[in-house]
Parts: structure tokens; C-alpha cells; sequence
């Protein structure tokens, strides 16, 4: 494709460029990941074996990081969110791998400003997370936490690009949980 077709990825890739096929292309499966080939293609105006080498380039070229389930936290068993600010002496690696070694943490962000890291976190019950966060102040070298715990979660999402057009924007599938 032309270079003039392409546009910059929101500044957000390392200067990976998409064109408005494969915005329409991630745009349908954000929708509904299990949607077709063959339905992604008519929606981007492809045919299926189109739309699969361009899914293959993507990932290649690291638009797309990974193929994942969204699993309900409270079905297995982990209901309770919390966000863990983490105040510490260290940064980067030592730390992150250590806080990696426990599931209950879902993600860890190394942040400026007074805290060191923002961990999303969750537990059981508060007892769990009561647990998990006094064995987070116990690692060497952190100083304090600060913990939120989470009433209720309005939406989740990864990074959206947007409704698809067409009738998979509608409903419950539009939303990445």
C-alpha cells in the first residue's frame, strides 16, 4: 500500500503505521472476537485470506500483542479489585519480578511521581488482599502501600479503537471487558 494511505497508529506504536482496512479489520474483531474471517472480510471489503495475512502482519509487526480470554474475575473466584500504589528504594526489574510471581497481581505499572509502582490487583476477599498487600510491604526495599479498594467497575477495556461499523457495534459486544 501507498505510504499516503496509511496512518500514524496514535502516536502509540513504535511508528507502526495502519491503513483504514486494518483499523475496520481490528475495529470488527474488538467488537466481537469471534467473528469470522469471512464476516471480517466483508465488513473491510476483503476476502477472508486478505484479512488473515493482514492479521498475521499486525502481529507481526506488534499492533497486536496477543490472543486472550476475558474471564469473569468473580467466577473464579477473585471478585475483589484493589489498586496497590507501592512506594519503594528500588525500581524497575528486581521488584516487578518479584511482584510477577504472584497471580492475585494482574498488572504493574513503574510510575513517576511518589509512588514507584501502581499494581492492579485481585483477591478472594479482603482478607486475601489484606494478606497479599502485607507480603508486598515485606519485599526488600519497599517503604509503604497505599491501597484503594474498588466499589464497583463502571467498564474495562483495552485500548479501544472504536465501534465497528455495521451491526456488531450493537450491544453488549462492543465493549472489551
Amino acid at each position: 500500500m501507498a505510504q499516503l494511505d496509511r496512518k500514524k497508529f496514535d502516536d502509540l506504536s513504535d511508528g507502526g503505521l495502519l491503513d483504514e482496512t486494518d483499523s475496520k479489520i481490528l475495529r470488527c474483531l474488538q467488537a466481537n472476537a469471534r467473528t469470522t474471517l469471512t464476516e471480517v472480510g466483508k465488513q473491510a471489503g476483503l476476502a477472508a485470506s486478505s484479512v488473515h495475512e493482514r492479521l498475521r502482519r499486525l502481529q507481526r509487526d506488534g499492533v497486536i500483542r496477543g490472543w486472550t480470554l476475558a474471564v469473569d474475575p468473580r467466577a473464579v473466584g477473585r471478585p475483589v479489585t484493589a489498586f496497590v500504589g507501592v512506594e519503594a528504594d528500588v525500581t524497575g526489574g528486581a521488584l516487578a519480578g518479584r511482584l510477577r510471581q504472584r497471580a492475585e497481581i494482574d498488572e504493574c505499572h513503574d510510575i513517576a511521581g511518589d509512588l514507584s509502582f501502581f499494581l492492579k490487583v485481585r483477591a478472594r476477599d479482603t482478607e486475601a488482599l489484606l494478606e497479599l498487600v502485607d507480603w508486598i510491604r515485606e519485599l526488600p526495599g519497599v517503604r509503604q502501600t497505599r491501597t484503594t479498594v474498588v466499589l464497583k467497575t463502571e467498564f474495562e477495556r483495552q485500548v479501544w479503537l472504536g465501534a465497528s461499523a455495521g451491526p456488531m457495534s450493537q450491544g453488549k459486544g462492543a465493549e472489551l471487558t
